[in-house]
């Protein structure tokens, strides 16, 4: 019987010094290459960098030259001058959108007050805060035409808060009452109303529909002031 021999996967040669001294030489090469790729890179950004750097000098000095001639052609007086100017223009629009006025409030009722009504006082009320209100003690002919002074009043959307109140008979036979009112900051606008009036008078407001033609109502900003006549 034939004696088979197994075969074996271990070799029957040691290796030898000459596969290892291929293999280390291999990966020197590629490392010694990839040193260089990653050198000329190198190179490469910083002469980039050099270049960009360059080109942004040569641009801040162009622009800086000029900006120079651009203000030697302006004299610099004329400029502090405008720049004042400028400032003052800017102040006084500060001022003009805060300051108030009482004449478009006259204006106002006298085209809403009604024929048969009169009123004999008058105060106004402003607060550091740009809210207004009036207060006014009048009298009139009779009980209707209160109610109608009332709805007049009460209607526009100027005044706020319409109040009437103390209606009594006096001893002519009068009907004699007080009315108080927020205003509304759009009718105490003196820039409001300086630019919606032609030639920069103030506006008087339309009038709402009612039974009656109005008149316009005497007033004193003296809350004492009384007996003021207004046209019947």
């Amino acid at each position: 019987m034939d004696t088979q021999v197994q075969p074996s996967f271990i070799p029957k040669k040691p290796l030898t010094g000459s596969n290892m001294h291929a293999s280390g030489a291999a990966f020197g090469m590629f490392f010694v290459l990839v040193s260089i790729l990653f050198f000329i890179a190198s190179l490469c950004a910083a002469g980039g960098a050099f270049v960009f750097k360059n080109i942004l000098q040569s641009s801040i000095v162009t622009k800086s030259d000029t900006l120079q001639k651009a203000e030697a052609a302006f004299d610099p007086s004329t400029i502090q001058d405008l720049v004042r100017l400028d400032s003052r223009i800017n102040n006084t629009e500060a001022l003009l959108q805060k300051h108030s006025t009482v004449i478009s409030v006259f204006n106002f009722l006298a085209q809403q007050t009604l024929q048969n009504v009169q009123f004999t006082s008058f105060s106004y009320d402003l607060q550091n805060t740009g809210a207004a209100s009036i207060s006014l003690n009048g009298v009139a002919d009779g009980f209707a035409t209160v109610a109608l002074q009332s709805d007049q009043l009460g209607a526009s959307k100027l005044l706020k808060n319409v109040v009437f109140s103390g209606i009594v008979v006096n001893g002519a036979g009068q009907v004699t009452f007080s009315v108080r009112a927020d205003v509304d900051p759009s009718l105490l606008s003196y820039a409001k109303n300086l630019a919606t009036s032609p030639g920069g008078a103030s506006p008087s407001p339309s009038p709402s529909p009612s039974n009656s033609a109005p008149t316009p109502a005497a007033a004193s900003t003296n809350s004492a002031a009384q007996g003021l006549p207004t046209s019947q």
